[in-house]
């Protein structure tokens, strides 16, 4: 039960990366390579700066983040995207690599070499069932999880702005005919999609300590999206809660060394034999 839930709450995480991703890839067709680094950058400000520098409670730290956040998605699809928007979708990709060394070296320069340790709401208090002890942090994660894709259902499908995201993200020819500004519509889903990271950042970072290692939960959303499938919205919630369990499952019954070798392993045997995911539809790509 504990590995289970523990399992879920980390691939509930990987879920909200992978739907970055996904946003993006079917807004513009690119696949943002820097968004493990936001996810570092979310967890920084908020533990970093917010709550140790600044002493701020969780839900105003969160708000702060997830604000400054999308912010800064406005940003870099000004400097990264936008001026290679007719260029090669290769072009793109590259220049988000670039984006993210430049937020690793930033963090380097704002925070130091150090790992930031931030204390849970929760500490280590848990939930005993049957004589096993559940961490309250990962079922707070799940529920927040759990709210949040409820709210992006109900944004999506009830909102115009929502509605005017998926058109741009279904055909954006279509969409700009139909009178929809697609580039400030791809705006906002580079915020949404830096804002998601954020939330990720600032869910993971007590359970893991806040370093530059925290980027490699972008390798975690990728292999997400691949095992869930490019594109598909559900399938990459359904992958991150598959690369979540099997994390937490290696660890514990294999050995926590190997446990991102069998990840990526299982990424492998996807991209080998089922190239399109769970739920994704099999389709050309060029990059």
């Amino acid at each position: 039960m504990q590995q289970i839930v523990a399992g879920l709450a980390l691939g509930s995480i990987y879920g909200l990366v992978a739907l970055g991703y996904n946003f993006i890839f079917n807004a513009v067709g690119i696949v943002n390579l820097a968004q493990g680094d936001f996810v570092m950058l979310g967890g920084y400000i908020y533990g970093g700066t917010l709550t140790l520098l600044l002493g701020l409670p969780f839900l105003p730290a969160l708000v702060l983040t997830a604000i400054a956040m999308a912010i800064f998605g406005i940003i870099s699809q000004r400097i990264v995207y936008y001026p290679l928007r007719d260029a090669h979708p290769r072009m793109v990709m590259l220049s988000t690599i670039a984006l993210g060394i430049f937020l690793k070296n930033i963090s380097l320069i704002a925070w130091g070499t150090y790992p930031v340790s931030v204390s849970g709401l929760f500490g280590q208090r848990g939930l005993r069932i049957a004589g096993v002890s559940i961490l309250y942090q990962y079922i707070f994660i799940l529920i927040c999880v759990i709210i949040l894709l409820a709210i992006q259902q109900f944004f999506f499908k009830k909102t115009t702005v929502g509605k005017s995201m998926r058109a741009v993200a279904q055909d954006r020819l279509a969409a700009m005919l139909m009178g929809i500004d697609a580039y400030k519509m791809i705006a906002i889903t580079f915020a949404y999609s830096s804002t998601l990271a954020a939330i990720g950042g600032v869910l993971l970072a007590p359970v893991f300590m806040v370093s530059q290692v925290l980027a490699n939960v972008g390798l975690k959303g990728f292999a997400a999206c691949v095992i869930g499938g490019w594109g598909d919205i559900t399938g990459a919630v359904i992958g991150g809660l598959v690369v979540g369990l099997v994390e937490v499952f290696s660890a514990s019954y294999i050995s926590s060394v190997y446990k991102d070798a069998i990840v990526f392993a299982i990424l492998i045997g996807f991209l080998i034999f089922r190239p399109q995911g769970i739920l994704g539809r099999a389709t050309e790509v060029s990059l």
